[in-house]
């Protein structure tokens, strides 16, 4: 029989949809076995466990699906050791089962590390060496003398701390800032919508100080951003301490509590006595 006679046969066409009916499947049995390999659709949602502690994690049934790796440990001031500051992915990212969580915790102590030099030089300047050093302003106290806006000396815990002393990471330290009696005002840097640490080394730079700091909803590092300071003025005396309001970039009312605030015009006389701006005379 020729095969182009064969190829109108019904016994062809019976084995023809025999092979693709198999062919069909094994082609759906193994989409299946892939699915279920792969977990395929199913997704879930990564718990908050940011500002909880490594201990307490473990025995949180919601991440029996997942794996916690702890990347990094930093010393922050104020928090105890093993306190989450950070997760990746976030919480709320839909992922699959097994996903590992990366994670960023609190230390005991912070990293030994030598203080640097902020004598004889501005303010702006020595803030920059502070911040890069991981370390804090705690104070800037400021000093009437011949020569402005020099940092005169530097204190760690009330006491004066030498160049390339042995110091903890994270710590707060004091300036004494020489100014002149007709240089005792300085203009309010534009802080709204930095984060924490932009906004404070803007205010130190400017040689202001940090006042109390309030959160609208938890305190985020990334998100939590300036909608607000107090006072609300454009210039103020120098060491004048600003209060910092923030709020989370995420939400929906971010815009709008910086749209509400609104900066005043002021004399600069009365904007802060000697002692609330922290000058010596």
């Amino acid at each position: 029989m020729a095969f182009k006679q064969f190829l109108r046969t019904k016994l062809f066409w019976k084995h023809f949809a025999i092979i693709v009916a198999v062919f069909l499947i094994i082609l759906f049995v193994f989409f299946q076995l892939l699915g279920l390999y792969t977990q395929h659709g199913k997704e879930y949602a990564l718990p908050d466990i940011e500002g909880r502690q490594t201990s307490e994690i473990k025995d949180m049934a919601d991440l029996d699906m997942f794996e916690v790796v702890v990347i990094d440990s930093i010393f922050t001031e104020g928090k105890p050791e093993g306190i989450i500051l950070k997760q990746d992915p976030v919480a709320g990212t839909k992922v699959k089962k097994g996903r590992k969580i990366y994670v960023i915790v609190s230390s005991h102590t912070g990293e030994i590390i030598a203080m640097p030099n902020c004598t004889d030089q501005s303010v702006r300047m020595a803030v920059q060496q502070i911040s890069a050093a991981g370390l804090r302003i705690g104070s800037l106290i400021f000093k009437v003398g011949d020569i402005s806006n020099i940092v005169v000396g530097q204190k760690y815990e009330g006491k004066p701390i030498n160049t390339n002393a042995k110091i903890k990471r994270g710590s707060s330290i004091d300036l004494i800032v020489e100014i002149s009696e007709d240089n005792t005002t300085t203009k309010m840097p534009h802080i709204l919508g930095m984060t924490e640490q932009e906004a404070e080394q803007a205010l130190w730079a400017a040689s202001l100080n940090v006042g109390t700091k309030t959160y609208d909803g938890k305190k985020d590092s990334e998100h939590s951003r300036v909608v607000s300071f107090n006072p609300p003025y454009r210039s103020f005396t120098i060491g004048s301490a600003v209060s910092l309001s923030f709020a989370n970039d995420t939400k929906s009312n971010y815009k709008s509590k910086l749209n509400e605030f609104k900066i005043e015009d002021s004399d600069t006389d009365t904007i802060a006595s000697p002692d609330e701006g922290f000058i010596e005379y």
